[in-house]
């Protein structure tokens, strides 16, 4: 009688770590990475931000409002221009560069390579509301401006019909959850500038 107890609390134990491996292993597992357009997991390389499917527009580059700073980030209105490159760096991962990669879903800092006429940082973060509508565009070149590290950081999520597309998420407390918003893209001036609303602009990376 004691030997079939202890048979079925072994066959017990057994199924339930069965049934809740699975489960543990799933919760623990990392976030898809992001791919560039060849296949290849996302790293702190240098990339090209290009529309995905050849939609609408160019690359990005860096461009001026007026003769002071911030500096904004301007789509190309060529289909053929692929713009200044980028790196794209994950904030809260503890590997050595070289073994990091990018994963949806986590936050992200993004910066210009190089610029021969910058004396500024070229990461990209928010600006201030501007205008009627209280716009705030995506700059870079604050660097002296003090602004936060929570200005600064991006996500990357999957857009729904294809490719991905960067969010803001800002922190204002630990407790306070983030309200995201999209990447878009605002005509003003005839040209197309990068600012939080609107229908986000769908992406793909590209390797340079």
């Amino acid at each position: 009688m004691l030997a079939s107890t202890a048979m079925q609390l072994n066959l017990q134990c057994f199924l339930l770590t069965i049934f809740l491996f699975p489960l543990h292993s799933k919760a623990g597992r990392p976030a898809e990475p992001v791919y560039d357009t060849e296949g290849h997991e996302l790293n702190p390389g240098e990339y090209y931000i290009i529309p995905f499917n050849c939609s609408r527009g160019g690359g990005l580059f860096l461009s001026q409002r007026n003769t002071s700073l911030p500096i904004f980030v301007r789509q190309d209105i060529s289909q053929l221009s692929n713009g200044n490159s980028v790196t794209v760096i994950p904030v809260t991962n503890s590997l050595p560069a070289a073994e990091q990669s990018v994963r949806l879903s986590s936050n992200v800092r993004i910066q210009f390579v190089s610029c021969a006429t910058c004396l500024e940082s070229m990461a990209w973060t928010i600006g201030d509301p501007e205008g009627t509508d209280s716009r705030r565009h995506v700059v870079a070149g604050y660097s002296k401006r003090g602004y936060g590290q929570s200005n600064s950081q991006f996500r990357i999520e999957k857009n729904g019909h294809g490719g991905y597309r960067l969010v803001f998420c800002p922190k204002v407390c630990k407790l306070c959850r983030s309200a995201c918003e999209n990447v878009g893209v605002f005509i003003e001036g005839g040209k197309r500038w990068l600012g939080l609303g609107g229908l986000p602009l769908a992406i793909e990376f590209k390797k340079t």
